[in-house]
C-alpha cells in the first residue's frame, strides 16, 4: 500500500481523527508540554505502536491537527470567496468573520494552545497558516519587497495577538463585530503599506 493509498484508507483517517480529537481535548486540561503519547493514545483508544504508524511524536500530531483545522477554515473561507467578488477592503469582512467563528467553535483548544500553557511551535505554525490564509491572498498582484514581508509579519503577529486576546477574554465581542473592527481599522492600513 502506497503512502497516498494509506492516507485515503478510512481506517487511517479514523485513527488520525481519534488522535487529533484526543490531543485537542487533553490540551484543555493540561499544558501541551506536560502531555505524553501514552495519555493521548489512551484517550484516543489506540495503542502506542499505532500512534507511531502515523506520527513521529506529539509535535507531528499537533501539526496535523492544526493543518486539519486550518483546512476546515480554508474551505469555509473559499466557499464564501466563490460567492463574492472582492472590489474593496470591506468585502474581506466575511472572510475575517470566518476566522473568528472558527476560533469560537474551537475556543477551548485555541485558548489553551495560544495561552500561557500553550506551545511556541503552535503559535508560530498558527501565525504562518494565518498569513497564508488571510494576508497572502490580499497581496496578490503586488511585487513584494523586503519591507512588504516585514509588514506582513507585523500584521500577522498582530492578528495572532488579537485572536489570543479575544479568546483569553472570553470572546468579549461577537465574531461579526470583531471582524468588522479588524476589517475597517486594520486591513486598510495593511493594504496601504503593502501597495505603498
Amino acid at each position: 500500500m502506497s503512502i497516498n493509498d494509506s492516507q485515503q484508507d478510512p481506517r487511517v483517517q479514523r485513527t488520525r481523527a481519534l488522535l487529533r480529537r484526543a490531543l485537542m481535548e487533553l490540551v484543555t486540561q493540561k499544558s501541551f508540554a506536560s502531555l505524553t503519547i501514552q495519555e493521548v493514545t489512551k484517550r484516543a483508544g489506540v495503542n502506542r505502536s499505532t500512534f507511531y504508524l502515523h506520527f513521529i511524536g506529539l509535535h507531528a500530531l499537533l501539526e496535523d491537527c492544526v493543518k486539519d483545522l486550518f483546512g476546515q477554515m480554508r474551505l469555509e473561507i473559499y466557499d464564501k470567496a466563490n460567492q463574492t467578488r472582492i472590489n474593496n477592503i470591506e468585502e474581506y469582512e466575511p472572510f475575517v468573520e470566518c476566522v473568528f467563528q472558527h476560533l469560537q467553535r474551537y475556543m477551548d483548544f485555541y485558548r489553551a494552545m495560544l495561552g500561557k500553557g500553550g506551545d511556541p511551535y503552535f503559535s508560530s505554525l498558527f501565525q504562518d497558516l494565518l498569513a497564508e490564509l488571510i494576508f497572502d491572498p490580499m497581496r496578490e498582484g503586488f511585487t513584494l519587497s523586503v519591507e512588504s514581508e516585514l509588514i506582513l509579519s507585523f500584521f500577522t503577529a498582530g492578528f495572532t495577538g488579537i485572536a489570543k486576546w479575544w479568546l483569553e477574554n472570553n470572546l468579549p465581542l461577537p465574531p461579526q463585530t470583531a471582524a468588522q473592527l479588524v476589517t475597517q481599522e486594520l486591513l486598510p492600513a495593511y493594504m496601504k503599506l503593502v501597495k505603498g
